[in-house]
């Protein structure tokens, strides 16, 4: 690759990442063996400047290999001080129930992202952390391949 088509190639993706304005935090953990274990609870921390409304979401890369249509995952939403402000345990449709299609999107990674909390004011500004448990029948849940959380300013 010559040095035009690797400039070019580096300001598309600066001129994709500058265009994220809404975005306060995104960040994904992957699994090693592509296999989330109900002992493992991803955690993400972040800082929140100021207390108008958020959007929070939660997103899972997923692969053909997940045996079930839907994955149940509970959240906890903690101040500073570790002090739960928020959780709910949610289900995200990974298949759909008649035709077994991908719900996300991809082509053999397929990733879903769910709106968790909508227009969230978060009680004051500071840290928090987002973490994750899954809750469903077996103790680990293979073809996750990771899981994650992205804040950003609502509309």
């Amino acid at each position: 690759m010559t040095k035009t088509p690797k400039i070019l190639l580096f300001c598309l993706i600066l001129l994709v990442y500058s265009c994220d304005s809404k975005g306060v935090f995104e960040d994904d953990q992957s699994f090693d063996s592509k296999s989330w274990h109900m002992d493992n609870m991803p955690a993400f921390t972040f800082e929140i400047e100021d207390t108008t409304p958020k959007d929070v979401f939660l997103k899972l890369r997923n692969d053909l290999n997940y045996p079930y249509q839907n994955i149940y995952i509970t959240y906890y939403l903690l101040n500073s001080q570790r002090e739960e402000v928020a959780t709910e345990l949610v289900n995200i449709p990974l298949f759909d129930d008649v035709t077994g299609k991908p719900e996300g999107k991809g082509n053999s990674i397929y990733q879903s992202s769910m709106l968790v909390l909508e227009n969230y004011s978060f009680p004051s500004a500071g840290e928090y952390t987002f973490k994750l448990a899954q809750y469903m029948r077996s103790e680990s849940l293979d073809g996750v391949h990771s899981v994650g959380v992205r804040v950003e300013e609502s509309n």
